[in-house]
């Protein structure tokens, strides 16, 4: 490593923990981000890297990569270079580039309005969390327009202020290239620089994320309501597991339903009668807690999109079924099953596989873990067995319009086709 690249590498870093002891509730997301130090514009006399303006966002894109301009990353303060850090992962995380409107290129009205409401979105909380907008940015607060709100409904504001601007008002602030990770769309040069992080991976650590900024503003820690609300929405799955595997485990899955088991862990609120050493100790009731297995497909006709829904409704079965610190066994299957995965949390599941798709494999090696009830996240495209296994199968299913149904022993249960 030369030593100019030893100074910026030294310079990101700096940069990166900055912004993580401004917003500890990102840390996560700032150490995923992946460095691509950009070929810098040099004096024509001294060789030495300048400030290329194209540049000065560190833009980022989907994934997970940021572009760092040499000469930028060496001129700007820490504290500047840190606070785009945080900006970069605002849009990341938000997926603005998969919410933008359709657009020709990056120079087109369309997206450079797009570009300007996705940043009021993300930079009306890095303001909420006391850090200064760099000049000349777009902010709500600069453009007068009320916080709190997405990048929708900035872009109606913004195509607005941009009218005036043509009849001689201000303007709604400078035109910041963020990359295709705000935009959408790809660059014919520059973003690039090894591989970024796939679908799967980013699903994950946006779990992951979400988890860690809801835990923090639990503790009471200062977390904008625009993360939070994020966190909320992120964490929420498209399914009630709960209430659907109640309702399974209410049909058969159990002998009985609600509380119908004994336990001493928490003792009973009656008093039992007085005996020689003392009173009785009586037990309370308490509701069973059902065994749930999870066979995930990971076939190769599960594309990045769909495999994003089934990892968000097993994060979803982890916590409203596992219950705290319950695990959950999960099995990869795509034309045979893989080793079975015991896990508390939905990052912890690895995913292997890719291969074609026999889902019977992985119902089969789940029916000999003899749980309640078997979970398949599958988008149906599979052969299914000829008899239903003893337990309870219920299908989370995104289905194309060409899969047949699953058999009817199962229950289905509709995903939506995002996340």
């Amino acid at each position: 490593m030369s030593s100019e690249d030893a100074r910026v590498a030294a310079r990101f870093a700096a940069a990166r923990l900055w912004a993580a002891s401004r917003a500890p509730y990102l840390a996560h997301a700032l150490f995923s981000l992946t460095p691509v130090v950009l070929e810098p514009r040099r004096d024509g006399e001294t060789g030495e890297p300048v400030p290329d303006p194209e540049w000065r966002a560190f833009p980022t894109d989907p994934g997970w990569r940021v572009h760092i301009d040499p000469g930028t990353a060496l001129a700007v303060p820490v504290e500047e270079f840190g606070w785009w850090l945080l900006h970069g992962v605002g849009h990341l995380v938000r997926r603005h580039g998969d919410r933008a409107p359709a657009a020709a290129g990056p120079g087109d009205p369309v997206a450079r309005r797009w570009n300007r409401a996705a940043d009021a979105e993300v930079n009306d909380d890095l303001e909420a969390a006391g850090l200064d907008v760099p000049a000349g940015v777009v902010s709500p607060r600069a453009l007068g327009l009320p916080p709190g709100r997405l990048a929708e409904e900035y872009l109606s504001e913004i195509e607005v202020l941009d009218g005036a601007q043509a009849r001689g008002g201000r303007s709604a602030g400078d035109l910041v290239d963020c990359g295709s990770a705000a935009d959408g769309l790809e660059r014919s040069s520059g973003e690039s620089g090894g591989d970024g992080l796939s679908g799967v991976e980013r699903a994950v650590l946006e779990a992951a994320l979400a988890r860690d900024v809801l835990a923090r503003a639990a503790a009471r820690s200062d977390v904008p309501g625009g993360w939070q609300r994020w966190a909320r929405e992120r964490t929420r799955p498209a399914v009630d597991w709960r209430a659907r595997l109640g309702a399974v485990l209410r049909r058969g899955a159990h002998p009985g339903a609600g509380r119908v088991d004994f336990t001493y862990r928490r003792p009973a609120r009656r008093r039992g009668p007085q005996g020689p050493h003392g009173r009785v100790l009586l037990p309370a009731m308490a509701a069973p807690s059902p065994e749930v297995a999870v066979v995930v497909d990971t076939s190769g006709s599960v594309d990045d999109g769909v495999l994003r829904v089934l990892v968000s409704e097993a994060a979803g079965v982890l916590e409203r079924v596992g219950g705290p610190g319950r695990r959950l066994r999960v099995i990869c299957c795509d034309r045979r099953a893989h080793p079975v995965q015991t896990v508390r949390r939905a990052e912890e599941i690895r995913l292997v596989g890719g291969g074609g798709t026999d889902l019977r494999e992985g119902i089969a090696a789940a029916a000999g873990l003899r749980p309640d009830l078997v979970l398949v996240l599958t988008d149906g495209d599979t052969p299914w067995p000829d008899r239903p296994p003893r337990m309870p199968v219920v299908v989370g299913l995104v289905a194309g319009p060409t899969v047949p149904d699953p058999p009817a022993w199962a229950r289905v249960v509709p995903l939506p086709a995002r996340p």
